[in-house]
């Protein structure tokens, strides 16, 4: 029966990283289509700007969000499985009350700090108070979206939450073209606004299907029903604004909008495809994660699986991306980005690591630790800004991507000691035995990447990716969905 449910909870996992990685694989197609017409009608300059704009909104909306979001999922997946359809329907009106104050307020932060945020976030001589002040707009749809999305995520609506993933990418991609084609990077704070704004509104166009939308804004009971979720948030709004904050301090060192433009490439390469493995960590594992939170064995478990399809799936895209990356580059971008190749390439390891830490990270925040999640994250955000900075200033764009690989293995292993001391997780041996051929071989690649003749780097990277792939595929075949049908319609058996 324990063998039989964990092969089911495993598949759990693998049909639903499908389903989010399926759906994150045409976002990011779609994506990656945009930064192609960005990248030539912006450039690096604009590029960067660009990454400025969504640095001040997220600044403000770290201070504003009461940390609702993280909080209505577990609250809400709690309900979900021990409460009442009266439970859920108030605390869906009160967490839809807070929302619509944290936009509110965002909103008019941004809008009244604007000439405070021009002069902090931006280089001496840039003027872009009025466009500071438009971005407000943007800022205040960021709370709506997050609760809506919280909704559908505690409901378990997770098919639901994949098509508004599409939809809002799709309207992404139609916003921000034609607005940058007529009005160059003048139109950036524009398409912030409108796809921000298209993409709450997807979300309440699902989520009040299933709960009419109501607040009530000067209810007493409503405001003072929502205080505790407050005090549970502000560690995870104090988190979001350090983490916040870090990224606008590296990117006021680096001072440039086209270092700023190259950097943000490199970076985002890395974390392209784990962004599909991750979305579907937090919309599938951490709702999961909280219903098993009270039960440590239940909870080692299902860490672990989460850790082994993690890895299995991103190394080899990883090992692919290393490969590939100067060709990647030029197709996906343009060839003015080319010198971000040696960043990326030293930073493949962020991810890799990342694809161990997200899962164990999760731990917290699934049981509501929240000044403990607050301490793991301000550590990581000093040494983030340090670290980067430091690397910055030796080895320029290649320092930053080295960096942020010893950045994220840092954090492995304060996370795993200091979780292991505080939860009892543990890292069980077949996990440890999938994570050190994986990263042998990703190891392997980026060395003769960065140093091999051309000859040598596609032999030796070529093999790698291969051995790779059959390694994973041989641990995952078995537990995929589509093998699972196929054998089913032969006849055979598990």
């Amino acid at each position: 029966m324990e063998k039989r449910s964990q092969d089911d909870s495993y598949r759990h996992v693998l049909k639903y990283t499908g389903v989010f990685g399926g759906v994150q694989g045409l976002k990011i197609f779609v994506s990656l289509l945009r930064n192609k017409l960005t990248a030539k009608l912006l450039g690096e300059a604009g590029m960067g700007l660009n990454k400025r704009f969504i640095n001040v909104s997220e600044v403000i909306n770290a201070w504003t969000n009461f940390g609702i979001s993280f909080y209505a999922v577990q609250r809400i997946s709690e309900i979900f499985e021990e409460g009442t359809e009266d439970d859920m329907r108030r605390f869906v009106g009160v967490i839809r009350t807070w929302s619509v104050w944290s936009a509110l307020l965002g909103g008019l932060l941004c809008f009244f700090l604007a000439s405070w945020l021009n002069d902090y976030y931006f280089p001496v001589g840039e003027e872009h108070r009025m466009e500071i002040m438009f971005l407000s707009l943007f800022v205040a749809s960021l709370p709506i979206e997050a609760v809506e999305c919280a909704l559908l995520k505690g409901l378990r609506r997770l098919r639901t939450v994949a098509v508004i993933e599409v939809l809002s990418a799709l309207s992404t991609f139609l916003f921000t073209i034609p607005l940058y084609f007529l009005w160059g990077m003048s139109g950036i704070v524009a398409s912030l606004v409108l796809c921000g704004w298209a993409a709450a509104l997807i979300h309440l166009y699902f989520s009040v299907q299933i709960y009419r939308y109501r607040v009530r804004l000067f209810s007493r009971s409503v405001i003072r029903e929502g205080w505790p979720l407050i005090r549970i948030g502000i560690p995870y709004v104090l988190a979001g604004v350090a983490g916040a904050m870090a990224a606008g301090e590296v990117f006021k060192y680096l001072g440039d909008d086209k270092v700023i433009g190259l950097y943000s490439v490199g970076y985002g390469l890395m974390v392209t495809y784990a962004g599909m493995i991750f979305k579907a960590v937090e919309t599938d594992f951490f709702p999961r994660l909280s219903s098993v939170n009270h039960d440590p064995v239940r909870l080692n478990h299902a860490i672990n699986q989460q850790i082994d399809v993690c890895v299995l799936l991103i190394a080899p895209v990883m090992i692919a991306f290393a490969l590939f990356m100067p060709q990647i580059i030029s197709l996906l971008y343009d060839s003015r980005f080319l010198p971000a190749v040696s960043m990326a390439l030293c930073a493949v390891f962020y991810m890799f690591f990342k694809a161990i830490t997200t899962p164990i990270a999760y731990t917290s925040l699934a049981k509501a630790d929240s000044w403990l999640y607050l301490i793991m994250e301000c550590i990581y955000d000093v040494a983030f800004v340090v670290v980067v900075c430091f690397g910055y200033s030796r080895m320029g764009l290649t320092g930053t991507g080295i960096a942020l690989s010893l950045l994220a293995l840092f954090d492995l292993l304060m996370i795993g000691f200091v979780y292991g001391l505080y939860y009892k997780f543990r890292m069980r041996m077949k996990t440890f035995m999938l994570i050190i051929p994986q990263a042998c071989l990703l190891a392997t690649t980026v060395a003769v990447c960065l140093f091999a003749s051309t000859w040598v780097k596609f032999g030796v990277g070529a093999t790698c990716l291969v051995l790779s792939m059959l390694f994973s595929w041989r641990l995952l075949s078995p537990e995929l969905p589509i093998v699972q049908k196929i054998k089913k319609r032969l006849g055979m058996k598990d």
